[in-house]
């Protein structure tokens, strides 16, 4: 059974297109973690039609213009889990990890968090 195709309450998703839902990850890795996650169960990425793929890169560039240019954060880190190494229980799926200068993502040991606006983040991308 898929979570994401029967676990997804309609009060989580922040936004869609019409391939992709966005909600925050409920074990995050930083604060405004997000999930991209395709609407149809498909299992990688290789399986994603050209149009759907579009729309990914069209959906990544709006989160990343948002984070980076009107919600001041230092960048950010794309990560997609593909083939034998998706989580049990998902389909195709994104991470979009908000990151700051110095927050210790790539080092051992906890990632520092940092402060999120996600009220004017969720107004920003229904804008």
């Amino acid at each position: 059974m898929c979570i994401f195709c029967n676990e997804l309450d309609k009060d989580q998703i922040l936004y869609e297109t019409k391939h992709f839902k966005v909600v925050f990850d409920i074990n995050p890795e930083q604060v405004g973690h997000m999930l991209l996650i395709s609407k149809k169960h498909y299992m990688n990425y290789l399986e994603l039609p050209d149009r759907v793929v579009l729309d990914l890169i069209q959906l990544e560039r709006k989160l990343i213009q948002i984070l980076e240019n009107d919600m001041n954060i230092f960048g950010v880190s794309i990560i997609r889990n593909n083939g034998r190494v998706m989580d049990n229980g998902t389909h195709f799926h994104e991470h979009i990890i908000p990151r700051y200068e110095s927050d210790g993502f790539w080092e051992e040991g906890p990632t520092e968090n940092f402060s999120f606006d996600f009220t004017r983040f969720i107004t920003l991308l229904n804008s």
